[in-house]
């Protein structure tokens, strides 16, 4: 499977915050990651889904198995 593919599975959360006045995007799958403060919730998520690719790729590399998305673990 594609890195691409795999993020899309993921739980993103997507919210303002006042006090970095952008919008935050979140990942449950990866819950050390966020991204940075952005104008519109949808670059917030693409910013986020492009670190999460880039993760992915990583763990390939290194042989490591990537996080089940949270709707394969129910």
């Amino acid at each position: 499977m594609k890195p691409e593919w795999k993020a899309s599975e993921y739980s993103y959360r997507i919210r303002w915050s006042a006090a970095e006045r952008g919008y935050l995007a979140s990942v449950a799958e990866f819950p050390e990651m966020k991204s940075a403060p952005e104008a519109t919730p949808h670059a917030a998520f693409d910013a986020l889904t492009a670190i999460v690719v880039a993760k992915l790729c990583d763990l390939d590399d290194d042989g490591e198995p990537w996080p089940a998305a949270l709707a394969e673990a129910g």
